[in-house]
């Protein structure tokens, strides 16, 4: 720790001249200049150059670079080195200079004997630093990352920084992003909507296709390193969609050597095992992370619906309980591998696999007139099971001008999907009356190819092109089969079984430019088209579905430094999303016999306007506020709809039915108190406008919507740390009415023990709530319904990690690019 302090100090007192400069040359926002003791004359010469590790040949972010005149030693200008390693000194006096460049971790290096004869560029080119391992093993980084980023394009969430994520799933991490709202079934909403997209490591995955609600609950929260929201995406990412991206970026092991962690929990609710380990020399690096939980969750259930216009028909009164149990294990493996010095080649393989059973049994009661003229009990079991991977090959190659780079990007992923519901429906006498089968066996395969070129031009100027394309299958083999009587075989039912298979093929083309103007405003201009080909066949009833059509996707931002650390900006997009096979699948599930869930294969895409205002701003002191202003515009949105039938039996279907619109204000603001302390808190709210424009559903609802969430946490004396999480949801509105409020919040404490390798966190969920309540009613001209759901989610765990390996040299991670196909819309695992 004296160690660490005393560099510390030396990196302050080694800094001030960089802001020494006195009041007859003013420097310049972006670029510290430092003193020379006399007034340097400008000029018109550049500087360039980009800095690399010598040993894994990855670009070093903040590397010091310095500009010293030769004939007087003096240093006379400097910068630091970007993402890319990239860097740029302008403005240079003709004469002869020298470059000294410096990063903690490293040796310094110098390169001479550079010559300024007028208007005209030096390029260094590629500058390599090497390791000082010496160093590195003395040095304690004591810097450390913000909950919460407002980078320029997207808002970071550290997951890694937050206790109370400790023995959870990816369902729970997401509860504490700024905009996001996870409900008790695990369904996502940003701003209000449903429609957004979920990657893991900027890259699709078959599963989140098939059900985001299942996949998050088979990731664990110790494996997160961050959360990332983008919510305006530029013309290179995919049409995404209304609300936006979400990508999970899992931890990875970049240091030199062999490293890794092992982290455990045990709860009332949850159970589980997971770890990293990593493997880094020279040009080889690997990497891999395992993990497996069991979890169970005791719920009940309470509906009644009362019917306006059936004849034989006036109330329905249900009542459930049950449990939802299962087991989750993910694998993820990854390898890089330099070919030559600027070329290199990256691959991954992503497993995860789930089994979990939900049983229930439901009492049904049917009223007449207020009299009860039918009962029955239904016994249910519902078995799943999941298998699905992600396999990536990625190669990269730079060129001589930094920052010039081409990337090619390959992805296979596939999710295999087995599920049966299985029923015993028992007579008012609780005699066994008949029984059930629903088995539907699915999968979905994306296979994608992406190329990028990357062009720097002259005064920051930058020019990205690519291409995409994208080949999707799903398949669902369903059936419906009933044994009744009871004694009786099981026989299917015409009509309600089927073979359906799905292709939809997408080629994409994408051009974006990038400048800036005075040194106060950025700009960003891009437009990508997007042809969509649809192609689905049911194979029982011979009918099928085709559709082409293309797209035209603009976007714009726009950015002004109004003051030192504050930024306006202006984001537009237009975007297309399409439905995936939740949305698609024609499969009853038929888990309650009177409220029946189904997917339409004819659905088309939804077009988006999305409009954005934003002011961001950050002090020294850690002090950070972000505002935007939103207002976001569908004509088709697909929009799930309840019908009754003649019976009584509901059935939740989904079509291109909705024009909605939404304007609102996502405010969120950060600071530090009693110097180890930090606070964070989080308001959404909006106005929202929906309304049926279908001939057969005409319906309108609106209604402001709003949550509100807060993230305290303190550093104490001897290893000792706590935090705490609240948040509030309000009700939301949908077409045919609205979800009720809720509420969730827990607690943690952390001690760092065996010098800080290791810890033990305590921690508690909704502890003074047996359970938690989630609401919904329906309002439609032929009957009202209100639904309420209980998952008792009171729990306690306790939790312990172990950080094992010592690094022999640094490291820094590679930026990359990824597959981003993120332009999907599914129902969060809703419909099976």
């Amino acid at each position: 720790m004296k160690k660490t302090l005393l560099m510390a100090l030396a990196g302050i007192i080694a800094a001030q001249p960089l802001f020494a400069q006195g009041p007859q040359n003013k420097p310049e926002p972006s670029k510290p200049i430092m003193e020379t003791g006399t007034a340097w004359v400008k000029g018109k010469g550049e500087i360039a150059g980009v800095i690399l590790d010598e040993t894994t040949k990855t670009p070093i972010e903040f590397a010091t670079v310095a500009l010293q005149d030769k004939a007087s030693g003096k240093t006379v200008d400097g910068t630091i080195s970007d993402a890319k390693g990239k860097f740029r000194l302008s403005k240079i006096a003709p004469g002869q200079y020298k470059l000294s460049i410096s990063f903690i971790g490293y040796e310094a290096k110098a390169v001479e004997m550079l010559t300024i004869e007028g208007k005209e560029e030096v390029n260094v080119g590629v500058v390599s630093l090497k390791p000082d391992a010496k160093q590195l093993q003395e040095v304690e980084v004591v810097g450390e990352k913000l909950l919460l980023e407002d980078k320029v394009d997207r808002l970071v969430y550290n997951a890694e920084k937050d206790l109370t994520n400790t023995g959870g799933t990816a369902s729970d991490v997401l509860k504490k992003v700024p905009g996001l709202t996870v409900d008790l079934d695990g369904n996502l909403e940003l701003r209000g909507s449903t429609n957004l997209r979920v990657l893991i490591n900027n890259k699709p995955s078959a599963i989140m296709a098939a059900s985001v609600a299942d996949a998050l609950q088979q990731i664990p929260a110790d494996l997160i390193k961050s959360v990332e929201v983008i919510t305006t995406p530029s013309a290179k990412y995919d049409a995404e969609g209304t609300a936006g991206i979400i990508n999970i970026i899992t931890k990875k092991n970049n240091l030199q050597g062999l490293n890794g962690n092992v982290n455990s929990t045990f709860s009332n609710r949850n159970i589980g095992t997971n770890g990293t380990i990593g493997y880094k020399k020279g040009k080889v690096g690997l990497n891999m992370a395992l993990g497996q939980s069991w979890r169970n969750n005791p719920l009940e259930s309470i509906r009644e619906t009362e019917y306006h216009t059936l004849e034989n028909l006036d109330r329905l009164s249900q009542t459930m309980n049950g449990r939802r149990e299962g087991q989750f294990r993910m694998l993820q493996l990854g390898a890089d591998y330099e070919l030559t010095e600027k070329s290199f080649l990256s691959a991954g393989l992503r497993m995860m696999a789930g089994e979990f059973s939900y049983q229930s049994t439901l009492l049904s009661t049917r009223f007449a007139d207020g009299q009860l003229i039918g009962a029955n009990t239904r016994r249910s079991r519902n078995d799943f099971d999941n298998l699905n991977y992600d396999l990536n090959l990625d190669f990269t190659r730079q060129f001589a001008k930094p920052g010039q780079e081409l990337t090619v990007l390959g992805l296979i992923s596939r999710s295999n999907r087995n599920f049966i519901n299985s029923a015993n429906v028992y007579d008012r006498q609780n005699q066994l009356d008949f029984r059930e089968q629903s088995p539907n066996e699915a999968y979905n395969e994306e296979k994608t190819l992406q190329v990028d070129y990357v062009l720097p031009l002259k005064n920051k100027h930058l020019l990205e092109v690519g291409g995409k394309a994208i080949w999707r299958y799903a398949e669902s083999d369903y059936q419906f089969l009933v044994a009744q009587p009871a004694g009786a075989e099981f026989m299917a039912v015409p009509g309600q079984s089927d073979v359906f298979s799905y292709h939809q093929n997408v080629g994409a083309g994408y051009a974006s430019y990038e400048f800036t103007l005075n040194k106060k405003f950025s700009f960003k201009a891009g437009v990508r088209y997007e042809h969509t080909s649809v192609y689905g066949d049911f194979t029982s009833t011979q009918t099928q579905v085709k559709q082409q059509y293309g797209n035209f996707i603009p976007s714009l931002a726009i950015s002004r430094k109004i003051k030192e650390n504050q930024t306006i900006k202006f984001n537009y997009t237009k975007r297309i999303q399409r439905p995936q096979l939740s949305y698609l699948n024609p499969f009853e599930n038929r888990t309650d016999t009177f409220n029946i869930q189904v997917g339409n294969p004819h659905l088309q895409a939804e077009i988006t306007d999305s409009y954005e205002f934003g002011y961001s701003a950050f002090t020294k002191s850690g002090t950070s506020v972000n505002a935007t202003f939103f207002w976001r515009q569908t004509d088709n949105s697909i929009e799930p709809y309840l019908v009754p039938t003649a019976e009584g039996v509901n059935y939740q279907r989904f079509g291109n039915i909705g024009y909605n619109a939404s304007y609102g204000l996502s405010l969120s603001a950060g600071a530090k108190f009693l110097k180890k302390g930090n606070v964070n808190s989080n308001l959404n709210i909006f106005y929202m406008d929906m309304e049926s424009r279908s001939s057969e559903l005409r319906m309108a609802n609106s209604s402001m919507m709003y949550s509100l969430n807060m993230n305290v946490s303190y550093a104490f004396s001897k290893g000792f740390a706590a935090q705490a999480f609240g948040q509030y949801v309000g009700s939301r509105v949908m077409l045919q009415g609205k979800t009720q409020p809720f509420t969730m919040y827990n607690l943690a404490v952390k001690k760092d023990v065996l010098q800080k390798r290791g810890s033990i966190t305590l921690g508690v969920d909704n502890i003074f709530s047996s359970s938690l309540r989630q609401g919904r009613t329906y309002r439609t001209p032929a009957f009202d319904q209100a639904y309420d759901q209980y998952i008792f989610n009171r729990q306690v765990k306790l939790s312990a990690s172990y950080k094992f390996g010592k690094a022999n040299g640094k490291s820094q991670p590679r930026r990359k690019k990824k597959i981003n196909n993120d332009d999907a819309k599914s129902d969060d695992g809703d419909n099976g």
